[in-house]
Formats: C-alpha cells, sequence, structure tokens
C-alpha cells in the first residue's frame, strides 16, 4: 500500500482555493476601546439557511489516515478552541480524479482556524496535544445530509501521512 508522507505547513500557506485562515489579526482592530478590541471581517461566507453549530473532541492518535470528507452544498468552519492539530485538507475535486498532488497538510493552534469552501476534501484533525476540541458550524443538519465521505485506499490506492517537522 503506498502512504503518502505530507509535511505540515503554517496556517498562513493555506491557498485561497481551499478556504480562508482564522487567527488573531495582524492589522489594528476595527473598533478599540479601553475594554475592546474588535477585529471585524476576519472571515465571511455565504449560507444558506439556518446555522448549526457542533462540538467535537478528538484524542492524539497516529498521524495516518485514509478516511476523508467534504461537503458540497455550504461552507465549514472548523475552530481550534483546546490544544493544537494537523489538518489534512484537499482540492475541491471529484473523487474518481483525486491524487496525492491535491491535498495539502497545515497545523492549527489554540484560537485558530479554517473557514473551508464548499467541496474541500478534509480528514478528521489529527490532534498534536493529548486532546484537541473544535467548533464546526455550517449549515444546519449538514451532517445528516450533506456529507461525502470517502476511503483514499480503496478509492485511489494511497493512505496519508503526516509529518509535523514542527
Amino acid at each position: 500500500m503506498k502512504i503518502e508522507k505530507y509535511p505540515c505547513s503554517d496556517l498562513a500557506t493555506l491557498p485561497s482555493e481551499l478556504g480562508q485562515v482564522v487567527r488573531h489579526p495582524s492589522a489594528a482592530p476595527t473598533f478599540k476601546a479601553e475594554i475592546l478590541s474588535y477585529w471585524d471581517g476576519i472571515a465571511s461566507w455565504q449560507i444558506n439557511g439556518e446555522t448549526g453549530i457542533g462540538w467535537f473532541e478528538l484524542h492524539r492518535r497516529p498521524f495516518v489516515g485514509n478516511e476523508i470528507e467534504r461537503h458540497l452544498l455550504t461552507p465549514e468552519a472548523l475552530l481550534c478552541f483546546q490544544g493544537a492539530a494537523a489538518c489534512l485538507i484537499g482540492k475541491s475535486k471529484d473523487p474518481k480524479v483525486l491524487s496525492e498532488a491535491d491535498f495539502e497538510a497545515f497545523h492549527i493552534e489554540q484560537g485558530q482556524g479554517f473557514v473551508f469552501s464548499p467541496g474541500v476534501w478534509h480528514a478528521l484533525p489529527f490532534p498534536v496535544s493529548e486532546k484537541a476540541v473544535f467548533w464546526v458550524i455550517f449549515r444546519k443538519g449538514t451532517a445528516q445530509g450533506d456529507l461525502q465521505v470517502i476511503n483514499l485506499e480503496k478509492e485511489r490506492g494511497f493512505q496519508f501521512q503526516i509529518n509535523l517537522g514542527l
């Protein structure tokens, strides 16, 4: 079995076609007062319908996998609230033509995240810490009605391995 190895890149290098980075802004706040600093528009999206917020917790496991998922009808915000993780993200392509070159791995810390464009492939994050906690925000009902999961080993003949190299 072929195992494709992906170095873990800095979040700042996320290609815009895959989504937007959510992290502490480097620009001046939109509004600043004695007790508040507020940055507007650090990420944006178009979503049809009611929004749902999910919570999930992951425990550290080997950085090898074969399952990826995507949502065709909605963007997805994935925000890390505890711990740190490595995330495998792939281009929005028909699963029959996905290749090893379509994926990249990124490191996210507590307080950071992504807004994935609709159709972008991603694996469950791999905690770097013993445990990582995430909020996932997308159209309500997405997990039940807009979830496509594939096994890369069965469908495309390879697994992935994330190399932290941090």
